[in-house]
């Protein structure tokens, strides 16, 4: 529900603004605000949630993310003016931000190795279906019935959290040794001594996080490595498309409606997330996400061509070509689902230290969510400048940049634990615990199992 919740907000700024645009006086600059205030709701939901993870827990983050998204959407739902439309958007956005790295932190503390990544992109792929049914039911609904359609989940959300633990690691670096060896019970049943005796090893000899030790190798290396893939997605213009999908279709000349455009590339977005998903821990992270770059690069391209053409040769390329814009972005989107979308946060999840965690991720999402902002806000003006194709072909060459960097710099995680990822990037201090277990723990356990 937390990642429907963020599908719901991330695009409902496409199907609504055409409709809000008959319903109240709203200017071509309203527009890009309420599309882009979002993500700067976001840039302070993921510092807020860097602290919240640490401070009430992955689970209470959730809670308090919920709480925002449900006073967004009747922010949405009952707006009398503008105003409190733009306030809507940044109370979803607030909650955006906490839930992007909540979910992904606990997802991947809390579940194996071996399917972790399935798990991670699997949520991803829920999120797609939140995109999917933004983009349907905006179709049929006004922009309040479908902002109270959004509402739904995030209540949904809130009441199921009651069922759920709250995650081992973060019990026990508060000392609640009893609450974890619980909460393992509940997520990986009752062999849990080597898990538990890792986790320990780990904890032993961690001391609290300070800035200075940012210069730390196995800090800033796996920061550094979780902050690329999160500027790589945000290049590809992933926000820029999803936020704005009906207007580019219109303004691109495709041949079909631009309702119809949006349902046929979020259906197919979601067709291939569930495929990622299958492959996430089959072929690892490094090569979807070489893989989604690559065709993510060729659709920005051809997206420019579309635009270009229909610039210079106008109604011919409508008859002869009026289908390449559609093409161009369900391409781009099954690129996206395939890595680009998931996977940067797979990877925040992963390699960023438990000791560093939540200053490391909230600065990460706070990192992402600023971009998407300066890549939305200066979208109009981009095109101004540059037109629409130049602006295209720049993401292209964005993308195609850090992908380089990406291949050299980036380890694979595929198949490894949390405190065996630490030790690639260099941490030492726990690693011959890790060798050997500790076996007055294991008794310990498993006396009390």
């Amino acid at each position: 529900m937390a990642s429907m919740s963020f599908g719901f907000a991330c695009t409902y700024s496409s199907p609504a603004l055409p409709d809000i645009r008959k319903s109240i006086e709203f200017s071509s600059s309203d527009s890009g605000w309420f599309g882009s205030l979002v993500t700067l709701g976001a840039v302070f939901g993921g510092l807020a949630g860097g602290q919240l993870v640490n401070l009430i827990g992955r689970r209470g983050s959730l809670f308090a993310a919920a709480a925002w998204f449900m006073a967004g959407w009747l922010c949405i739902m009952f707006a009398p003016s503008t105003a409190l439309l733009f306030v809507g958007r940044v109370l979803t956005g607030i909650a955006m931000g906490i839930t992007a790295l909540t979910v992904a932190v606990f997802i991947s503390e809390i579940s194996p190795s071996s399917i972790r990544g399935l798990l991670n992109t699997l949520a991803n792929a829920i999120l797609c279906v939140g995109i999917l049914l933004t983009f349907f039911l905006g179709k049929y609904l006004s922009y309040r019935w479908l902002a109270a359609f959004c509402f739904a989940p995030s209540v949904i959300m809130a009441l199921a959290l009651f069922w759920v633990h709250e995650s081992p690691r973060w019990l026990l670096q508060k000392g609640r040794r009893q609450a974890a060896i619980a909460s393992l019970h509940f997520y990986q049943g009752p062999k849990i001594a080597e898990e538990l005796s890792a986790l320990d090893a780990n904890l032993a000899n961690m001391q609290p996080f300070a800035l200075s030790d940012v210069t730390m190798p196995y800090i800033y290396k796996p920061f550094f490595c979780t902050l690329l893939p999160m500027f790589m997605q945000q290049a590809s213009a992933v926000c820029v498309i999803l936020f704005y999908a009906q207007d580019i279709f219109e303004d691109a000349g495709t041949s079909i409606s631009a309702d119809d455009c949006t349902i046929i590339v979020g259906a197919i977005q979601v067709v291939v997330l569930f495929v990622a998903t299958a492959l996430a821990d089959r072929l690892g992270r490094k090569v979807l996400l070489i893989v989604s770059s690559v065709g993510s690069i060729a659709s920005l391209t051809l997206l420019g061509i579309s635009f270009h053409l229909k610039a210079t040769r106008g109604q011919e390329f409508l008859d002869s070509y009026g289908w390449l814009p559609l093409v161009a972005i369900a391409i781009y989107f099954m690129s996206y689902a395939t890595g680009l979308g998931p996977l940067p946060w797979v990877l925040l999840g992963e390699m960023i230290p438990l000791r560093a965690r939540g200053f490391a991720t909230g600065f990460c999402t706070a990192f992402l969510f600023a971009l998407a902002f300066l890549v939305t806000k200066c979208y109009d003006d981009l095109v101004k400048l540059m037109t629409a194709a130049g602006t295209y072909w720049m993401f292209a060459g964005l993308l195609a940049g850090s992908l380089l960097l990406f291949i050299f710099v980036v380890p694979e995680t595929k198949g490894k634990s949390l405190e065996e990822i630490e030790l690639i990037f260099g941490k030492t201090d726990s690693s011959a615990s890790l060798d050997t277990m500790d076996k007055d723990v294991e008794m310990n356990v498993n006396g009390k199992a």
